[in-house]
This record gives C-alpha cells, structure tokens and sequence, in this order.
C-alpha cells in the first residue's frame, strides 16, 4: 500500500487503484487554504499523476466538523495593498493547485463531511463529483461576499455550469450556507450520504463513471458557457431581480454582490476560461476596498471574541445551567425567555402584574415558559435574572426578594443598563455571586455584556459567560461602570446627535447622515425604538455618575412631558402609524423643540468644514477612548465588537476604533479639538493625542 506524509496532507492506497488524500492541517480544529496546504495538494497530486494505474482519488478531511473553511484570510489581511497583477497572479496560483482534480487521467471525488464554504467549496467544484454528508454540521458556500470578497478560485465560473446561473446567483451575492440537501437539489452534489459512508460511495462513484468515461465527457461540457440561459428570456432581468435582493440585504454591504452579479451574468454567455480571467478581475476590483478591510476586521474580532471573551478566567469551568428565573415581564424579559426557550431552558417569569406575566407567557408559548406566582416558584431556577424598570430603588428592592428566596449557590444577575453593578450589589449578603447580564437587544443583537462588580467572584463571570454562550449570544465580560460599553458609546452617538438638532440641523438630516454611513437607522430613529424615556433615564444615571458623553440638554424630557416616547406610544421624534410601521416626519417636533434649537451658523466652525457624521463619530470615538483608559474591557477589540453587536454599528466600519485607524488620530484629535471650542469635554484624551503624536493606530500589530 502507497502512502505519503505531507505537513498537512496524507496520502493512501485504499485500494489498489484508488487513492484517499486526508486534508488534516496540524495545530488547528479547521483546514485553511494557506500556502502550506495548497503545497502539500499541489505535491500530492503530482506524485498521484505520475502514476499509471490509478482509477481515482478521493479528497476528504480529517476534521470532525470541518471540510475545508476558506481561504487563509490572515494572508489576505496583510496584503490587501497588494496591485492588481499580485492579486490576478493570487487567484491564477490558487486555481493552477486546484485544476489538477479536474485534469487528472482518473476520477477525482470530493467526500465532504462539516463547512465545506469559501475556497473550500472551490475546490470541492474543481473534483469531477462531490458525495456530501447529511450531517446538520455540513454546510456549504461562497460566503466571500460577506467579507466583501468575490470567489477567486473559480467558484464563479464552476458553480453555474453545475448549479445554473439563478442558483449560483442566489448562494454567490447573498453569501448563505445551505445544508447538503439543498446542495444536492440545486445540482452541485451529486449524493447526500451518511457521514460513515462516505468513502464506501465515493469508492462507487469512481468505479462507475470510470468505467463509462462519464467524467469526460463532463469535463468538457463544464468548459462550454452556462447551459442552463435557454431557460432565461433575458439576463438583464436577472440583474433587475438579484440587485434588488442585494439591496434589501441589510446583512451584507452591496459592493462585492453587486460586482459579482455583474462579473455572472456577464460570463455566463462565455467559455469557463473567459470566466477565470473576469473573476480574477473581479477580484482584483474588491480587494483592499474601505468595506472590505472593515468586514475583514469584523471578521477577527467575532472570531478572537470565541476565545477571549474579555475580563473572564477561562481555566474555570462555568458551571451547567438549565434553567432560568426572570423578574419582569416587560420586552426585555419576554424577549430573554424567548431566547432561552429556544434552547430548551426551562424558564419562569415574574412579575408584578402577574396578568402581565400570563400574557407574556401565552404570547411565547412555549411549554418550557411558565408563570412563576411568588419569588419562592424561582428557587429551584440555576439562575435568575432582574429586568425589572431601571430606577435603583425598584431594583434594590427586587434584588433582595430574589436573594431571601433563593440558595446560595444560584447566580443573581441584572439586566440593568446604566446602573453601576456596585450600587445594585450594596444591598444583598453575597454580592460574590451577583453580576450585570445586559442584553442589548435579545432578539436582534448578539451582544451580551457581563458586568463584574468589584466583589463578583470569577468563577461567577465564568458562569455567566458559560450560560450566555449557551443561548448563541456572544459574551464580552467587562468591568463595572456606568452604562459599561455599549450604553456609553451609544450615549455618546444620542448626545452629540442631539446637539447638532440643537445646533439646527433637522431631525432628518442627522439621520439620513448616519444611514448613509451604514447605520440601519439613525440616531433619533433608534431612540424611538428604545424608548425616548428608556433613553434619558439611562442619560440621566450616567450623567449623575459624572461621565462626560451626556450633557443632559433638556431635548429628551420635553419629549417625555409632551407623551412621545417613541415607537411604543406612537409618536417620538417621529410619528408611527403602526408599531412596526416606517417613521413618519412630523413638524410638531421641530414645533415642540424650538426654544432649545440655536441658529445653524452659531456653529459653523465646526459644521461647515466637517460633516455632521464625522462630528458625530468623534464623540464615540473620544468615548471609546475614556473606556479604554478606565480598563472597563481587556482589549480595545472589545470595544469594537460591542459596538457593532450591542447597537448596529455597520460592520463593513470594522467598529469605531478601526473607523478612527482609517480616518487617522491626528485627523480625529484636530475635529475634537473644534469641537472642544463650543463643549470642553470634546477635549481629546491622552490616549487620542499619543496616538496622533505618533501617528499610530489600535490595529497597527494586531
């Protein structure tokens, strides 16, 4: 039996004429397309080559959940100022490798078992066939859009011909992953197996198309265009239908779909050769662009937030929860047992208003939520969670009911949003095992801030991160302080937005400002949807704990004592005709608002030679730095990440910090120092000045 070892492959007679290739790259749980691995592949397939009496190779993985996850992206990151040649010369290399399993004299068979996405599924679609497994964890893909990417190796000009062009339009500028299945009906699997018949139906495909020389033949038919076009009247139409999706993706942003639709429908008329050169193009046209190093960005810091989930000692074992106790019945409470539901917690809800809890209860039915009529219902719950008004009193109160009714092994958190953990805590016998659990938004946003008080025991943080990521949220464990991160950063975006309404900018030009820059909505819009009451009592305790992102101008209360909350009474700084309809201008706002509304040119200074998001951005930016200098987190990433997932910061922005790298310090450092002539507290911090002295950045060595 023929064997041979590469650092990252293996190679295997499994039988006398077929070959098995186990891709397994060392010191890692996913296989990279790195140089490494696509050496070992190249020299694999050359040895397999040379060889006269081999029927076929079969590629698989040696990784219990991966097949092949992508490109090395790392590579990637450090050379995205790389000239159009290196780039075209990228994508010729890495299609050079993979063409061997479409040029080999044998069958070549992709067994693919967990993500099989990106380069990945490139070079599954250069094997003449592809057996996948019905595995939940084999998910397949060209994602690249969501990095604002294209497919580089091919996946643009193999998919359709395999798939057809709507499919490979669908999966190609929306960037989902589709399970084995759904691969297998669109075209470009050829068998669903399960995962330990893999190899055995590998095996038989090679021996039946072998024996027919039905791999020939498809061979060349792949070479030819898209032959599926006949069935489409005309493919300016499928621009029309795939553009429109591209723009209602509010998950992507629109310059890599938009230039791989085109690069599509363009070559789909033309020979798969033509096709390589045009992705190459393509690419070349993505590459390095401002969305792309910012969805890049983004990618590593979910990526790095998998193994630092902030201020946590991950050499604790969090203990096992399995269920859940939630004091207030409100959105927020409601929304949290929904979460956990949906992860079979058993979850009991508490409220005052027990009529308001039994809606709740009835609203999510689920049989794993269930009402809790008095604080002794929760005392079996692992946890219990207060999400009760945000007035320290209250949560005083709730606090101490909780902690007389419970044992002293259950962790007690707060969902409060504003309110130091030190004050909360100053009331109960064992703030040990109290923290902050602050979900931003439950149903909408990933981010959940664990709060440590200066007396949370580690091993209750490692608790709380343990459970948080056992509902799919994505856990940041910080300091205490108040508003933490999240709530700080968006006071910062509330209270400046507020200011330039003041200065005369209308409501509607703030937001259209921070749409443009990629906020799904714009400041004041978000304050109607949180609530402009929740809004300024959450202003109010951070103003009164001394922090310098509000300055507690009088806008929010008049709105408050007019009955605009927002979105839930109907009227805000906009008004709704429906709880989920679109926000309406009105005029009575201006109307309500004008006494504290100053001339547009009172502040021209600053207003006309910035413009009004950059000002905006710089009263974030300058928030984020204060953090960053009271280590409220472990890392500045942390902070990127929290802004993105705690309140939609777009994520092609690569977060405000990554912002500020790109727009440069010394930039942002002159903008506050203008601003700081109408406010002090625009004064930049130090952190901000040595950066600009040094005309440095966060992401410099990260």
């Amino acid at each position: 039996m023929n064997k041979l070892n590469f650092s990252s492959v293996s190679v295997e007679d499994i039988r006398p004429d077929i070959a098995l290739i186990r891709m397994d790259c060392p010191g890692s749980s996913a296989n990279v397309l790195n140089q490494t691995l696509f050496e070992d592949l190249d020299q694999a397939m050359a040895n397999l080559m040379a060889r006269d009496d081999l029927s076929g190779v079969i590629l698989i993985s040696s990784k219990p959940k991966i097949f092949v996850a992508g490109a090395d992206l790392k590579q990637i990151v450090s050379n995205l100022d790389w000239p159009d040649k290196e780039i075209v010369k990228f994508c010729e290399k890495g299609r050079a490798v993979m063409a061997r399993f479409s040029r080999c004299p044998f069958v070549s068979v992709a067994a693919i078992h967990g993500a099989c996405v990106g380069g990945g599924l490139e070079l599954a679609l250069w094997c003449d066939y592809r057996i996948a497994s019905d595995d939940r964890r084999t998910r397949l893909g060209l994602p690249e859009v969501g990095l604002g990417l294209v497919p580089g190796w091919a996946g643009t000009a193999r998919l359709p011909r395999l798939a057809g062009i709507r499919n490979a339009c669908d999966l190609i500028t929306s960037g989902r992953l589709i399970d084995s299945e759904s691969a297998e009906d669109m075209g470009f699997i050829n068998e669903v197996v399960e995962k330990d018949a893999l190899i055995e139906s590998a095996v038989g495909m090679i021996q039946r198309t072998r024996t027919s020389e039905a791999f020939i033949h498809e061979r060349r038919a792949i070479m030819e265009p898209v032959g599926d076009l006949e069935d489409l009247e005309d493919l300016d139409d499928l621009v029309l239908e795939f553009g429109k999706k591209i723009v209602a993706n509010e998950a992507i942003f629109p310059f890599a779909p938009t230039v791989v639709l085109e690069h599509l429908v363009r070559t789909a008329n033309q020979d798969i050769r033509a096709a390589w050169d045009s992705e190459s193009l393509a690419m070349a046209q993505v590459w390095g662009s401002p969305a792309s190093r910012g969805l890049l960005n983004h990618f590593f810091l979910v990526d790095r937030n998998k193994k630092f989930p902030g201020l946590v000692d991950q050499s604790l074992t969090p203990a096992k929860y399995s269920s859940v106790g939630i004091v207030g019945a409100g959105l927020m409470g409601s929304s949290i047992a929904k979460e956990c539901s949906k992860f079979g917690m058993s979850v009991r809800l508490l409220d005052a208003d027990q009529a308001k809890a039994r809606i709740a209860v009835d609203n999510l039915a689920s049989a794993d939520v269930q009402v809790a009529n008095d604080y002794g219902d929760l005392s079996e719950m692992d946890l219990i969670l207060e999400t009760v008004v945000e007035t320290l009193p209250v949560k005083l109160k709730v606090l101490e009911n909780i902690e007389s009714s419970v044992p002293a092994e259950t962790l007690i958190a707060t969902n409060t949003s504003a309110i130091p953990i030190q004050k909360l805590a100053a009331g109960l016998k064992h703030p040990d095992r109290f923290c902050g659990i602050h979900f931003c938004h439950p149903e909408l946003m990933a981010l959940v801030e664990v709060a440590c008080g200066p007396k949370t025991s580690e091993q209750t943080v490692a608790n709380a991160v343990g459970w948080t990521r056992g509902i799919r949220k994505m856990p940041i464990a910080i300091n205490d302080g108040p508003g933490f991160v999240v709530n700080r950063l968006l006071a910062a975006m509330i209270d400046e937005s507020i200011s330039q309404f003041v200065f005369g900018h209308s409501i509607e030009s703030v937001d259209k400002s921070m749409r443009e820059f990629g906020f799904q909505a714009g400041p004041f819009e978000i304050i109607d949807i949180i609530g402009v009451d929740t809004c300024m009592y959450a202003g109010r305790t951070i103003w009164e704990s001394g922090l310098k992102c509000v300055s507690l101008v009088p806008v929010l209360p008049k709105l408050v004592k007019a009955g605009r909350l927002g979105r839930k009474s109907g009227e805000g700084f906009y008004r709704y005709d429906s709880f989920d309809g679109p926000p309406i201008v009105d005029s009575e706002v201006a109307s309500i608002l004008s006494e504290y509304q100053i001339p547009s040119n009172h502040d021209s200074n600053v207003s006309e030679s910035d413009p009004l998001e950059n000002q905006i951005l710089a009263a974030i930016a300058l928030e984020a730095t204060r953090i960053l200098e009271e280590e409220i987190v472990a890392d500045f990433r942390d902070v990127d990440l929290a802004i993105i997932h705690g309140f939609t910061f777009p994520k092609h922005q690569g977060g405000i910090l990554f912002w500020g790298d790109q727009f440069g310090w010394d930039h942002v450092q002159s903008l506050l120092y203008r601003m700081s002539d109408r406010d002090e507290r625009f004064i930049p911090t130090k952190m901000i000045i040595e950066l600009a002295d040094r005309k440095t950045t966060f992401y410099a060595n990260s």
